[in-house]
This record gives structure tokens, C-alpha cells and sequence, in this order.
């Protein structure tokens, strides 16, 4: 169970055609628990997918169908609203 808010690392935000943006995160969960996530979609409209990749190369992926619970998906500060509901539910 996570014991605290994970640690952003690296933070890229690559942006596309049409208002596609990825976000290439980098996260520290617990003690050296790395993970690399990639947040994929449109600023203008659409849900967006999160793939995550643990230290071992393991990929989960996950959609999120209501984005704009967490604000603009336009920045960093809809990535960090997001981790902070991930590790909420983490915890619980």
C-alpha cells in the first residue's frame, strides 16, 4: 500500500495534431517502486488512456472516460490532479 504521494521524476508533454497530447510521465511510488506512464489524448474532446510500465516492464493500461474531473487535460497540472486521485485509491 502506497505511504505516501509519488514522486514526479520526469515530466514530457509531446503535442500532436488536431490537439493530441501525450504526456510521458516518470513516477516514484514506494522506496524505488519506479513507474513510467504515458497519458494519451485530446485536449478538445474524448477520454484519455493511461498506460503504465513498472521497473520489470509490465504495462497495464487504463481509460479514463470523464478526463475533465480533473481539470484541462492542457498541462501538467491535469497529470498531478490525477496522480493525486490515484493515490488516494491506492491508499484506500
Amino acid at each position: 500500500m502506497p505511504d505516501r504521494h509519488p514522486t514526479v521524476r520526469n515530466f514530457r508533454r509531446v503535442a500532436g495534431q488536431a490537439g493530441h497530447v501525450n504526456y510521458y510521465v516518470e513516477v516514484q511510488a514506494d522506496g524505488d517502486d519506479s513507474r513510467h506512464l504515458v497519458f494519451a489524448g485530446n485536449i478538445f474532446v474524448g477520454p484519455v488512456v493511461v498506460i503504465s510500465t513498472d521497473a520489470e516492464g509490465r504495462s497495464t493500461h487504463e481509460v479514463v472516460d470523464h478526463p475533465r474531473r480533473f481539470g484541462e487535460f492542457v498541462s501538467s497540472d491535469w497529470v498531478d490532479r490525477f496522480l493525486e486521485s490515484w493515490h488516494a485509491a491506492q491508499a484506500a
